[in-house]
């Protein structure tokens, strides 16, 4: 019987809730666990000790794209990559891309906390926000990570935007950038504070979900056992 392949988040700030989500389902690697009490390790393979599940440590945003093309039959992944991952194919093009996955199988796993996309801005610019709500003349810059999440978004709203897509350090845009908002994941808040920005709106709250292969659920018996247990084990 072959092995399932399971693609987890390696960044320190998922890997080792997302592990501990298939530790509680019994599938424990006693390898993985010394990767993440190294915080820094380099193996990216590590398998459980029943046989049964290989572990792959993928970059976040790179999950949703080992699931839908059965590099891994498991994956667990944050609402920002795998619905990115799903517009961007829907937009792009590729039909047959961003449909090989479910993500309903199991309830959000809640892995980020409090976390939340948000809208937000200085405080001088929250009127300029306020105005393009209402008038569809207006157009709104938005500098964000996620641009397919953010124009469906703003879509939805009847705001028209100007989308600047970037990698990072979106605090600094409002002040640098010449940008009126952001569209980014807020935890905390504290960086919002530090830079001097206000949150306008809370689009949507993050999950975390299972991202499940179609193919792998419907052609391997092994599958649909595992996410039974793993049901079970997060109630």
């Amino acid at each position: 019987m072959r092995q399932v392949e399971v693609a987890l988040p390696k960044g320190k700030r998922l890997l080792s809730k997302a592990y501990e989500v298939f530790k509680k389902s019994g599938f424990i690697s006693l390898s993985l666990e010394d990767e993440i009490a190294a915080k820094g390790g380099k193996q990216l393979e590590h398998k459980s000790s029943c046989g049964r599940v290989n572990f792959l440590l993928v970059r976040n945003a790179d999950i949703p794209q080992y699931v839908d093309r059965n590099w891994a039959d498991l994956g667990i992944s944050g609402f920002d990559c795998y619905r990115e991952y799903e517009l961007s194919s829907a937009v792009s093009g590729h039909a047959m891309r961003g449909d090989n996955f479910i993500t309903t199988l199991l309830p959000d796993l809640k892995l980020c906390n409090n976390s939340r996309i948000c809208v937000a801005g200085l405080p001088a610019s929250k009127a300029l926000y306020d105005k393009c709500k209402l008038d569809d003349e207006k157009v709104l810059t938005v500098a964000t990570q996620y641009p397919y999440i953010a124009a469906n978004y703003f879509r939805r709203r009847r705001i028209l935007v100007d989308i600047v897509t970037i990698s990072g350090s979106s605090e600094l845009m409002p002040r640098h950038g010449e940008v009126d908002v952001i569209f980014d994941i807020v935890e905390t808040g504290s960086a919002l504070k530090e830079n001097g920005l206000i949150v306008f709106d809370e689009a949507m709250a993050l999950q975390t979900k299972l991202l499940v292969s179609k193919a792998a659920l419907k052609y391997d018996p092994q599958i649909a056992p595992i996410i039974e247990v793993m049901k079970n084990a997060i109630k």
